[in-house]
């Protein structure tokens, strides 16, 4: 499953991609005509992601519900990837967004973008989360819309419900 934005491409991970970046990292970068990095995947993604082609093999989640990769559209550059966790009605987001593209105002689009779809999807709520010393990250939830709630489990939970604001125009 893929989606666009006006700079970028998310692509929901697949069973074969999800093989393929745990077994080949190299391989993927080049099938998926991403330019090669090495900060990224995130270890938060690695440590997920064979959880999630579990869960995805065995129908324990529905595809799209789990991690995304988001790369700009032209230049094909890694930006970040973001993760889905499904509580139905309910979803949780996490995101992570390599340090070198951070402040492009990526996050913002990426994270309206699987929002909008979360929504089109039934999902009536949406809890986001980082790390209380990630002050970028929770300026970035507020500015598409998120209410932030407090601290749960050591990390800053935000919420939205139906409906998620553009990000300054997005």
């Amino acid at each position: 499953m893929d989606m666009e934005t006006p700079r970028l491409s998310l692509k929901a991970i697949t069973t074969d991609m999800g093989k393929q970046l745990v077994r080949f990292p190299i391989r993927f970068f080049y099938e998926q005509e991403i330019s090669y990095v090495t900060d990224w995947p995130s270890n938060a993604l690695k440590a997920e992601l064979p959880l999630y082609l579990e869960d995805l093999a065995t129908g324990q989640t529905n595809f799209g519900f789990g991690p995304w990769i988001v790369h700009t559209k032209y230049k094909q550059e890694m930006v970040g990837d973001i993760f889905i966790r499904q509580t139905a009605p309910h979803a949780e987001l996490f995101f992570h967004i390599r340090r070198e593209m951070a402040g492009k105002r990526y996050e913002e689009e990426a994270i309206v973008g699987i929002c909008d779809w979360l929504l089109q999807q039934g999902v009536e709520t949406i809890h986001a989360f980082c790390k209380p010393q990630e002050a970028e990250k929770q300026q970035v939830l507020i500015r598409c819309g998120f209410h932030k709630l407090g601290q749960a489990d050591g990390l800053v939970q935000f919420r939205t419900y139906g409906q998620l604001l553009p990000a300054d125009g997005l």
